[in-house]
């Protein structure tokens, strides 16, 4: 079974004992449905790969099968080798469908397992912290495997954790403090690591950088939860280029009507 999914999450890998690392992915699909899809080897997104998609881009995999592996109604199983890449979605189609989605974090987190595990919010943000990883949490041996198991490219163990303080809506009664996993944002922190020596340096840019991106009126969290430990995460933000912005404020015919 064939599905098209408007990729709106690549969220940081996780360990996987045959492949050493996988990418999670999420979005909705074609059929405006929340979807997570997996397994996704992090090697289709290096070099030239004729599979690499990046956010905001529709893709076409083939399913395993339409059942959810992991208990959560939004998961699927696909089958690696059937990614195809298509196109760019336009920012304002975008735009249209995460704000008819939008929720808060207290409606999810009210919600079971079995229920919901994936979200849109529109953040009122504070500030962005960040803590160093506990040891234990940064320790493994940095080799990535290709899905023939052959040693591919050596990854360097993220050694701190950025958080969001933030309130999810006009109404919110408390302020959230939750850790964000876009891989955008690891990819910016290592990146810097290789330019930096200083981690106070290291680490306000990439503050400055994830708080900018949220000044437009336009940009979201896609929220899911952890598979262990059932825990909401940030697992991307969405925002407009600034080409986008423009035609963002620009009306379409439809809405003269």
């Amino acid at each position: 079974m064939k599905e098209r999914l408007l990729v709106l999450a690549k969220a940081s890998p996780i360990e996987s004992h045959k492949y050493k690392y996988l990418v999670c992915v999420a979005g909705i699909t074609e059929n405006g449905e929340w979807r997570r899809i997996f397994p996704i080897p992090w090697d289709t997104f290096r070099g030239n790969n004729d599979k690499k998609f990046k956010k905001k881009m529709w893709i076409e995999y083939e399913l395993r099968d339409n059942k959810s592996p992991d208990g959560r109604p939004e998961s699927r199983k696909i089958k690696g080798n059937t990614i195809q890449p298509l196109y760019e979605e336009s920012y304002n189609k975008i735009n249209k469908m995460l704000k008819e989605r939008l929720t808060n974090l207290e409606e999810l987190q009210n919600k079971k397992r079995g229920e919901c595990s994936l979200g849109v919010i529109k953040p009122m943000v504070e500030k962005m912290v960040w803590v160093d990883k506990k040891e234990e949490d940064c320790k493994n041996n940095n080799i990535q495997l290709t899905l023939e198991g052959l040693q591919t490219i050596k990854l360097e163990p993220m050694d701190k954790k950025f958080q969001y303080v933030f309130r999810c809506s006009p109404s919110c009664p408390k302020k959230h403090k939750i850790i964000c996993e876009d891989w955008e944002l690891e990819e910016l922190y290592r990146k810097l690591k290789k330019n930096y020596n200083d981690e106070k340096i290291i680490c306000k840019n990439v503050v400055d950088k994830f708080m900018s991106i949220l000044d437009s009126e336009y940009s979201y969290f896609i929220v899911g939860t952890h598979n262990v430990y059932n825990t909401w995460l940030i697992i991307s933000v969405i925002y407009p280029k600034k080409k986008d912005i423009n035609l963002l404020k620009t009306k379409t015919i439809d809405e003269y009507f």
